[in-house]
């Protein structure tokens, strides 16, 4: 049997719910793209839990994914993007680390019991108003802003058209303008 065929069945029945098809597709592509994860981010451990967590994602929205023709080319595509992601935030936080000067302070601890309680509160206006968005905008909300997906991989993942994205995500960061604590932080 053709490979390609062959994990394009299993991914067809994983769709269907079928775990051990799931798994045999896991155990067959997971090697490969270990070693290419490392390849480019040179951590092993870090490809480990990259690579759990992006095959939870496949099973979790294997039915919004649909069929794919061929699936090492989208499972590599996803891991390519997947360590290109994390690479650019990594040297992202890494500049702004090294660019911010050193305080020379100390605060007190009613000062640090104040900015966790701001903290916390700010998290809790984050999530509520994230959970009244529409299920669609707050998974494209997630997407763009939490895995750090571009318009058009968000478009390829969910089946929409590029445009529906970009409008969803608009919509979505104009509705949590309008929480009072979160205005300051969508000023923008």
């Amino acid at each position: 049997m053709d490979k390609v065929y062959e994990l394009t069945e299993l991914w067809d029945n994983s769709i269907k719910g079928e775990e051990q098809s799931f798994a045999l597709l896991h155990k067959s592509l997971y090697p490969c793209l270990f070693n290419y994860a490392v390849k480019m981010i040179k951590d092993e451990d870090l490809a480990d839990d990259m690579l759990q967590d992006l095959f939870i994602k496949f099973w979790q929205n294997k039915s919004r994914i649909g069929s794919i023709v061929n699936v090492k080319a989208y499972f590599y595509r996803s891991v390519r993007s997947m360590t290109l992601n994390h690479i650019k935030s990594q040297q992202l936080r890494d500049a702004k680390l090294e660019a911010m000067p050193v305080p020379d302070m100390e605060f007190s601890k009613e000062e640090i019991m104040l900015s966790h309680e701001i903290d916390a509160g700010l998290k809790s206006s984050m999530t509520q108003a994230l959970n009244r968005l529409p299920a669609k905008q707050r998974e494209v909300i997630y997407m763009h802003f939490y895995d750090k997906l571009d318009y058009t991989q968000i478009a390829e993942i969910t089946g929409t058209k590029y445009q529906s994205v970009v409008n969803s995500v608009y919509r979505a960061v104009q509705v949590l303008r309008e929480v009072p604590l979160l205005k300051d932080i969508y000023a923008l």
